[in-house]
Parts: structure tokens; C-alpha cells; sequence
């Protein structure tokens, strides 16, 4: 059954025995601010991360209703090529199609605007056939790459891969998505604000909150909305 962020919330503050004002001073805002959330007048926030530490669950379950090991149903292998020289083919290996992790660069082109290029790592990874029905993606619209940050952990960590869709950068508000930032690549999760803003959300608490906003929204650009990682 789907549940609604304030009621897994509400059921995982009974579950530590918390009172409202106790996980709200706990995370660090009023319980005004948190009594909206448990009742579904808010539907979302900055304080994810804070919540879940607090509540003690799963801080992607909290955000989405679905536990981020579900996210890995789908096996995949990390394969080297200097050891299997073959998969230099990218073709189906033992019922595998093998897709190359890329590094992301970007220049500016003579208009100024914001240009993507992805280069090969020489590393794969086999996915069974399974996997592109799973979750609709078409193949050549896949680019996989490797976490260099922390700024996602738990759900994504250094050296975790993960795949992001191309054909996807219609941001839809609380998903994840990898995105050009004033000079950098970060792996985000977005949510929409009031007058076009958009709030750039780590997991992570050390890292600070990003705003788009007007002034610099010409040194952002959506590459694509993740949605797989392997650890």
C-alpha cells in the first residue's frame, strides 16, 4: 500500500516513541513546521536526512516509500577491461548487455551555452535484459557514473555507480537528478519553490542546501533523472 510522507513519518515516530515536539527540537525546526508535515498539509522537506537519523529509518524510504536496497533487485557486475578485453565490444556477454561508465565534462560553446560530453572510463557494467524493462529506459539514453562525493550518502556513496536517464530532465519535484551546477557536477535531489526556484537537497547534512534561482540559473543544466545505483 502507498503511504504518504506524514504517514510514515507519524508511524515511525510511534514506532521510537516520540512526541511531535521532541523530533521536531531533535531535527531542529518548530513543531508548527513538523505537525504540517505529519499531517500532509507539507509535503515535503529540507530536513529528510535529520528526520530519518531521528526516527531511525531508512532515510530514502522516508523521502519515497521505498527502501533504497530495493533499489539494487537488479544484479549487476562490475567487469574491468584490461581483464576481459572482449567487452571493448559492449555486446551481449552470457546473456549481459554491458554498458560503459563515462567521466561527465562539460564545456561552454561560442553562445555561452552549457555543453555535455561523456567519456569512457574503461569500465563496464552487465545488466540482465530484465533490467531496461524494469525500468523503461532505453538503452543509449543510459549513462552510468561513479559517485566521487559523499553529498548523497547513505543512498549513494563514494565509488557507488549510478545511472542516470538523458531522455529524462523534466524535473519532477523530490527526484534525483544529475545536473551541471556553476562549474560542477552534483547529483541531487530537487525540489520546486515558489517563484521558479529550485532548491539543490543533499542527504548528506554537511553539505549545504543550492538555490537556482534567476541570477544564476544560466550556470545550471539537468543531464539527466537517476534511478539506479549499485554500491
Amino acid at each position: 500500500m502507498t503511504t504518504t510522507l506524514g504517514q510514515r513519518l507519524k508511524s515511525s515516530r510511534l514506532k521510537v516513541g516520540l512526541n511531535q515536539k521532541q523530533v521536531a527540537e531533535a531535527v531542529g525546526i518548530k513543531q508548527p513546521t513538523y505537525q504540517a508535515l505529519e499531517a500532509g498539509k507539507t509535503k515535503k522537506t529540507a530536513f529528510i536526512a535529520e528526520l530519518a537519523s531521528v526516527l531511525s529509518v531508512d532515510v530514502y524510504w522516508l523521502a519515497n516509500g521505498v527502501n533504497s536496497s530495493d533499489i539494487d533487485e537488479a544484479v549487476s557486475h562490475i567487469l574491468d577491461n584490461s581483464a576481459t578485453p572482449l567487452l571493448n565490444n559492449a555486446k551481449n556477454i552470457e546473456n549481459r548487455i554491458c554498458l560503459d561508465v563515462v567521466e561527465v565534462v562539460f564545456k561552454k560553446n561560442m553562445e555561452q551555452e552549457i555543453e555535455t560530453k561523456f567519456n569512457e572510463t574503461g569500465k563496464k557494467v552487465g545488466f540482465d535484459q530484465e533490467f531496461f524493462s524494469k525500468y523503461l529506459v532505453e538503452i543509449q539514453n543510459i549513462k552510468l557514473i561513479t559517485a566521487t562525493d559523499d553529498s548523497q550518502s547513505p543512498y549513494v556513496k563514494v565509488g557507488d555507480i549510478f545511472a542516470i536517464d538523458i531522455s529524462s530532465t523534466n524535473i519532477k519535484d523530490g527526484d534525483f537528478y544529475a545536473v551541471y551546477f556553476e562549474g560542477e557536477l552534483m547529483l541531487m535531489q530537487i525540489f520546486k519553490e515558489e517563484n521558479s526556484r529550485l532548491t539543490l537537497h543533499s542527504l548528506n547534512t554537511k553539505y549545504r542546501d543550492r538555490t537556482v534561482h534567476m541570477n544564476n540559473y544560466e550556470s545550471f543544466k539537468v543531464i539527466g533523472k537517476q534511478f539506479w545505483r549499485a554500491g
